[in-house]
Protein backbone atom coordinates (compact mmCIF):
# COMPACT_ATOMS: atom_id res chain seq x y z
CA UNK A 1 0.00 0.00 0.00
CA UNK A 2 1.36 3.41 -0.73
CA UNK A 3 1.94 5.89 1.42
CA UNK A 4 -0.43 9.13 2.36
CA UNK A 5 1.31 11.74 0.00
CA UNK A 6 2.76 14.94 1.05
CA UNK A 7 2.57 18.07 0.37
CA UNK A 8 6.77 18.60 -1.19
CA UNK A 9 8.46 21.32 -2.97
CA UNK A 10 9.18 20.36 -6.34
CA UNK A 11 12.78 19.83 -5.64
CA UNK A 12 12.00 18.12 -2.42
CA UNK A 13 9.65 15.60 -4.03
CA UNK A 14 12.14 14.92 -6.97
CA UNK A 15 14.94 13.95 -4.61
CA UNK A 16 12.44 11.97 -2.50
CA UNK A 17 11.69 10.39 -5.84
CA UNK A 18 15.62 9.77 -7.10
CA UNK A 19 16.67 8.36 -3.70
CA UNK A 20 13.49 5.63 -3.42
CA UNK A 21 14.75 5.31 -7.05
CA UNK A 22 18.39 4.12 -5.82
CA UNK A 23 16.96 2.27 -3.04
CA UNK A 24 14.90 0.14 -5.72
CA UNK A 25 17.38 0.25 -8.23
CA UNK A 26 20.02 -1.14 -5.97
CA UNK A 27 18.07 -4.39 -4.82
CA UNK A 28 16.79 -5.18 -8.19
CA UNK A 29 17.61 -5.60 -12.04
CA UNK A 30 16.93 -2.44 -13.78
CA UNK A 31 14.32 -4.66 -16.53
CA UNK A 32 12.32 -5.93 -13.10
CA UNK A 33 11.57 -2.33 -11.89
CA UNK A 34 8.48 -0.45 -13.03
CA UNK A 35 8.22 3.25 -12.76
CA UNK A 36 4.65 3.17 -12.07
CA UNK A 37 5.99 0.96 -9.09
CA UNK A 38 8.02 4.07 -7.91
CA UNK A 39 5.04 6.02 -8.04
CA UNK A 40 2.70 4.12 -5.70
CA UNK A 41 5.68 4.06 -3.20
CA UNK A 42 6.32 7.76 -3.53
CA UNK A 43 2.80 8.27 -3.15
CA UNK A 44 2.58 10.02 -6.02
CA UNK A 45 0.42 9.65 -9.52
CA UNK A 46 2.11 8.35 -12.72
CA UNK A 47 1.16 11.92 -14.00
CA UNK A 48 3.31 13.28 -11.36
CA UNK A 49 5.91 10.40 -11.74
CA UNK A 50 6.22 11.54 -15.66
CA UNK A 51 6.35 15.02 -15.27
CA UNK A 52 9.65 14.65 -13.59
CA UNK A 53 11.14 12.06 -15.70
CA UNK A 54 9.69 10.76 -18.97
CA UNK A 55 10.59 7.23 -18.62
CA UNK A 56 12.39 4.83 -16.95
CA UNK A 57 15.67 5.29 -18.92
CA UNK A 58 15.92 9.52 -18.07
CA UNK A 59 14.54 8.30 -14.45
CA UNK A 60 17.70 5.74 -14.40
CA UNK A 61 19.99 8.08 -15.20
CA UNK A 62 19.29 10.56 -12.57
CA UNK A 63 19.39 8.48 -10.35
CA UNK A 64 22.93 7.51 -11.06
CA UNK A 65 23.69 11.04 -11.54
CA UNK A 66 22.87 12.36 -8.65
CA UNK A 67 24.30 9.04 -6.73
CA UNK A 68 27.58 10.68 -8.26
CA UNK A 69 27.08 13.84 -7.21
CA UNK A 70 26.84 12.98 -3.50
CA UNK A 71 29.86 10.61 -3.65
CA UNK A 72 32.02 13.31 -5.68
CA UNK A 73 30.78 15.32 -2.34
CA UNK A 74 31.51 12.70 0.32
CA UNK A 75 34.74 12.28 -0.85
CA UNK A 76 35.47 16.13 -1.61
CA UNK A 77 37.73 16.96 1.56
CA UNK A 78 40.50 20.16 1.17
CA UNK A 79 43.52 19.42 0.92
CA UNK A 80 45.29 18.52 4.15
CA UNK A 81 49.28 20.33 4.39
CA UNK A 82 49.59 18.03 7.30
CA UNK A 83 49.25 15.48 5.98
CA UNK A 84 51.07 13.30 2.36
CA UNK A 85 49.74 12.32 -0.85
CA UNK A 86 49.63 8.81 -0.04
CA UNK A 87 47.71 9.66 3.43
CA UNK A 88 45.54 12.17 1.59
CA UNK A 89 44.84 9.62 -1.28
CA UNK A 90 44.31 7.00 1.30
CA UNK A 91 41.49 9.30 3.16
CA UNK A 92 39.45 9.52 0.07
CA UNK A 93 39.20 5.90 -0.67
CA UNK A 94 38.54 5.31 2.64
CA UNK A 95 35.51 7.95 2.47
CA UNK A 96 34.34 6.23 -0.89
CA UNK A 97 34.30 2.89 1.22
CA UNK A 98 32.40 4.49 3.67
CA UNK A 99 29.53 6.54 1.62
CA UNK A 100 29.11 2.69 0.03
CA UNK A 101 28.91 1.07 3.61
CA UNK A 102 26.00 4.31 4.33
CA UNK A 103 24.12 4.30 1.05
CA UNK A 104 24.48 0.57 -0.03
CA UNK A 105 21.70 0.49 -2.30
CA UNK A 106 22.44 3.82 -3.93
CA UNK A 107 26.52 2.85 -4.59
CA UNK A 108 24.87 0.10 -5.82
CA UNK A 109 22.69 1.51 -8.04
CA UNK A 110 25.25 3.67 -9.28
CA UNK A 111 27.96 0.40 -10.18
CA UNK A 112 24.70 -1.12 -11.96
CA UNK A 113 24.91 2.54 -13.98
CA UNK A 114 28.08 3.09 -14.60
CA UNK A 115 30.05 1.01 -17.18
CA UNK A 116 26.65 0.71 -19.15
CA UNK A 117 26.53 1.18 -22.70
CA UNK A 118 23.58 3.22 -22.79
CA UNK A 119 24.98 6.91 -24.43
CA UNK A 120 23.26 8.65 -21.66
CA UNK A 121 24.94 6.65 -18.75
CA UNK A 122 28.31 6.63 -20.56
CA UNK A 123 28.13 10.73 -20.99
CA UNK A 124 27.02 10.80 -16.95
CA UNK A 125 30.24 8.47 -16.02
CA UNK A 126 32.69 10.61 -17.99
CA UNK A 127 31.26 13.51 -16.23
CA UNK A 128 31.61 12.04 -13.22
CA UNK A 129 34.88 10.80 -14.18
CA UNK A 130 35.76 14.55 -15.09
CA UNK A 131 35.42 15.77 -12.40
CA UNK A 132 37.22 13.61 -10.02
CA UNK A 133 40.15 13.73 -12.40
CA UNK A 134 40.10 17.66 -12.34
CA UNK A 135 40.18 17.54 -8.38
CA UNK A 136 43.32 15.13 -8.51
CA UNK A 137 44.67 17.04 -11.52
CA UNK A 138 44.31 20.52 -9.44
CA UNK A 139 45.80 18.86 -5.99
CA UNK A 140 49.13 18.06 -8.68
CA UNK A 141 49.31 21.59 -10.31
CA UNK A 142 49.25 23.10 -6.46
CA UNK A 143 52.14 21.01 -5.29
CA UNK A 144 54.43 21.30 -8.51
CA UNK A 145 52.76 24.61 -10.65
CA UNK A 146 52.23 24.41 -14.11
CA UNK A 147 52.90 20.69 -16.33
CA UNK A 148 53.77 20.83 -20.10
CA UNK A 149 51.46 20.06 -22.02
CA UNK A 150 52.00 16.35 -22.67
CA UNK A 151 52.98 15.35 -19.38
CA UNK A 152 49.58 17.27 -18.49
CA UNK A 153 48.35 14.91 -20.97
CA UNK A 154 49.96 11.55 -19.74
CA UNK A 155 49.20 12.36 -16.01
CA UNK A 156 45.30 13.05 -16.89
CA UNK A 157 45.13 9.67 -18.55
CA UNK A 158 46.87 7.77 -16.04
CA UNK A 159 44.28 9.41 -13.29
CA UNK A 160 41.24 8.12 -15.57
CA UNK A 161 42.75 4.20 -15.65
CA UNK A 162 43.05 4.63 -11.72
CA UNK A 163 39.63 6.00 -11.16
CA UNK A 164 38.13 2.88 -12.90
CA UNK A 165 40.72 0.53 -11.14
CA UNK A 166 39.82 2.34 -7.60
CA UNK A 167 35.98 1.79 -8.57
CA UNK A 168 36.37 -1.98 -9.89
CA UNK A 169 37.89 -2.44 -6.15
CA UNK A 170 35.50 -0.37 -4.07
CA UNK A 171 32.75 -2.45 -6.17
CA UNK A 172 33.98 -6.03 -5.04
CA UNK A 173 34.00 -4.74 -1.86
CA UNK A 174 30.37 -4.01 -1.91
CA UNK A 175 29.50 -7.35 -3.29
CA UNK A 176 32.33 -8.66 -0.57
CA UNK A 177 31.96 -6.26 2.87
CA UNK A 178 34.56 -8.88 4.29
CA UNK A 179 37.25 -7.48 2.14
CA UNK A 180 39.44 -5.53 4.65
CA UNK A 181 38.75 -1.47 3.53
CA UNK A 182 42.14 -0.71 4.90
CA UNK A 183 43.93 -2.98 2.09
CA UNK A 184 41.52 -1.61 -0.62
CA UNK A 185 42.46 1.98 0.51
CA UNK A 186 45.99 1.35 0.63
CA UNK A 187 46.15 -0.96 -2.73
CA UNK A 188 44.07 2.45 -4.39
CA UNK A 189 46.89 5.11 -3.00
CA UNK A 190 50.28 3.19 -3.92
CA UNK A 191 48.37 2.47 -7.17
CA UNK A 192 48.18 5.86 -8.32
CA UNK A 193 51.68 6.45 -7.11
CA UNK A 194 53.15 4.29 -8.80
CA UNK A 195 51.48 4.44 -11.90
CA UNK A 196 52.38 8.84 -11.73
CA UNK A 197 56.26 7.73 -10.81
CA UNK A 198 56.06 5.99 -14.58
CA UNK A 199 54.76 9.33 -16.48
CA UNK A 200 57.71 9.99 -18.85
CA UNK A 201 59.06 13.88 -17.65
CA UNK A 202 57.78 14.62 -14.43
CA UNK A 203 59.06 17.18 -13.31
CA UNK A 204 61.55 16.75 -10.08
CA UNK A 205 58.99 18.57 -7.62
CA UNK A 206 56.96 15.79 -8.09
CA UNK A 207 59.64 13.11 -8.16
CA UNK A 208 60.39 14.48 -4.79
CA UNK A 209 56.67 14.71 -3.55
CA UNK A 210 56.06 11.38 -4.55
CA UNK A 211 59.03 10.08 -2.80
CA UNK A 212 58.03 12.49 0.13
CA UNK A 213 54.38 10.49 0.12
CA UNK A 214 55.58 7.30 0.40
CA UNK A 215 54.59 5.63 4.03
Amino acid sequence: MSEPRRRLSPDDRRSELLALGAEIFGQRPYDEVRIDEIAELAGVSRALMYHYFPDKRAFFAEVVRAEGERLFEATNAPPDPDKTLFEQLRDGVLAYLRYDEEHPHGAWAAYVGMGGADPLLRTIEDANNERQANRIMARITDAVGDLDSKVERDLRITVYGWLAFTFEMCRRRLIDPSIDAGFVADACAHALLDAIGRVPGIPADLVEALAAARP
